[in-house]
């Protein structure tokens, strides 16, 4: 069973599900793109710490935490898609 929406009429979206995995997609990209900038100045977190046990330890935290928003990052879709395609397809 699909579930159409009359606020998905005159948009190229022919059901909700369509609408989702649009959404979904989009928030994901801009998910990635954050969580590898947020890698990248992490490192330079890194490298210019000079030494200094705080900075270093502050640094590695944020590379961290970077590094498991990533890895979210890439296993939210699989996760989305089968909720998705459970609720909505079912």
């Amino acid at each position: 069973m699909m579930v159409n929406l009359d606020l998905l009429n005159g948009t190229s979206f022919e059901n909700l599900q369509d609408f989702l995995y649009f959404v979904i997609n989009y928030a994901i990209t801009i998910s990635a793109v954050v969580a590898v900038v947020s890698l990248i100045l992490s490192g330079f977190r890194y490298m210019l710490s000079f030494g200094d046990d705080k900075k270093i330890k502050a640094a590695t935290n944020s590379l961290v935490y970077s590094l498991v928003g990533l890895v979210l990052v890439f296993i939210a879709p699989t996760v989305i898609k089968f909720v998705i395609n459970t609720i909505l397809a079912a």
